[in-house]
């Protein structure tokens, strides 16, 4: 039986957090064993709880704030133990990886989330680079943007790209643009999510359109900032965290992400999937899953208050054009099926592991 240890920074929600465990609960464990390694402590998410029901162990590192020494030694000893045949190093986590991988005779897959020059400074991308060089690194892009970025980067050819998936079926949902609308978000309150263009947005259609609804869903560090900011409004809802994703998509007719950078966001996808009519900025993944016209619009500049509003306004006026967008969206939606990305992820482990024996 091959044995994989995965590394994550934590399991809160988020994208790579739920592209894990997404991941590991379509993982064939009558061929593989897992160990999940958590470089944060317990939060009591959902995606902990999810993890808890999986039949892997799961060490929580509980390393704080910063470059931690320590929790390189916790990882070594937790790796030495459950002696791995494959890595698979996700965000922060790759970086902990990388004492063991180098001393050991052992290979690591590592999936990249975003464009890797904003994913890791120079000083780690030096060393990541050493070690694919070494072809100790598997680098896996999640998008053609990402993967040619990794390819002109690290100064290598042919990398594997393998999209993310999602629980299609989950998300599926019949609509009717009929009725009052509600614009809205899934995503963490950060700077990269820029809700300060989602809210002049919704701020500027409101004098055109008095019943419009905003659902933004997410926590992160600007929750707070911008919800106490607008907390007297009835027309903008903070959700928060949610551990109930497919139902808050189903209250969300057109979905508007303006990021300064995406990777392949599973919101997006998961988006699509429900029937929301995506409208974005024209960065990342963002451009191989929307179409100007088809399922969604995407504008070049993610601060562009005047067209975002126009172009929503457009939509907000034309119901038979939500709803081609919102079926085309569902069929595409298809193609990024969670268990094929489980598949691929699979065979590369494999293939990877191959026959090189391991001197631990």
């Amino acid at each position: 039986m091959l044995r994989l240890a995965v590394s994550i920074g934590t399991l809160e929600i988020g994208g790579a957090e739920t592209f894990v465990i997404n991941l590991l609960k379509n993982i064939d464990y009558a061929r593989i064993s897992v160990l999940l390694l958590v470089l944060g402590r317990r939060t009591g998410s959902s995606l902990e709880k999810e993890a808890d029901r999986l039949p892997i162990e799961v060490r929580y590192i509980s390393k704080k704030e910063g470059f931690s020494p320590r929790a390189v030694l916790r990882i070594w000893q937790a790796l030495k133990e459950f002696k791995p045949d494959i890595l698979h190093g996700n965000i922060g986590g790759l970086i902990y990886f990388l004492p063991f991988l180098y001393f050991h005779k052992i290979k690591a897959i590592y999936t990249a989330h975003t464009l890797p020059e904003r994913e890791f400074g120079f000083l780690k991308r030096f060393f990541i680079k050493k070690l694919i060089k070494n072809g100790k690194i598997i680098p896996v892009g999640i998008s053609p943007e990402i993967k040619e970025s990794l390819e002109k980067i690290y100064e290598i050819k042919n990398i594997p790209m393998i999209a993310n998936g999602i629980e299609v079926e989950k998300f599926k949902h019949k609509r009717s643009f009929r009725s009052e609308m509600v614009l809205g978000s899934v995503g963490r309150f950060e700077p990269v999510k820029n809700h300060r263009t989602i809210i002049n947005v919704f701020l500027t259609l409101k004098a055109s359109f008095p019943k419009l609804k905003l659902r933004l869903v997410g926590g992160g560090s600007l929750f707070d900032k911008y919800k106490n900011s607008y907390q007297e409004r009835e027309d903008i809802v903070f959700v928060g965290m949610s551990e109930h994703v497919p139902e808050e998509l189903k209250k969300i007719d057109i979905f508007f992400i303006p990021s300064f950078y995406e990777g392949l966001p599973l919101a997006v996808l998961e988006a699509m999937a429900s029937g929301c009519v995506i409208v974005g900025s024209n960065v990342g993944g963002l451009r191989g899953l929307v179409e100007n016209g088809i399922n969604g619009y995407l504008l070049q500049d993610c601060t562009d208050v005047e067209g975002f509003s126009n172009l929503i306004a457009g939509l907000l006026q034309d119901p038979e054009l939500l709803e081609m967008i919102s079926l085309n969206n569902t069929r595409k939606a298809e193609n990024y099926n969670l268990k094929e990305t489980a598949q691929k992820y699979q065979e590369l482990y494999i293939s990877e592991a191959g026959n090189v024996k391991r001197r631990i």
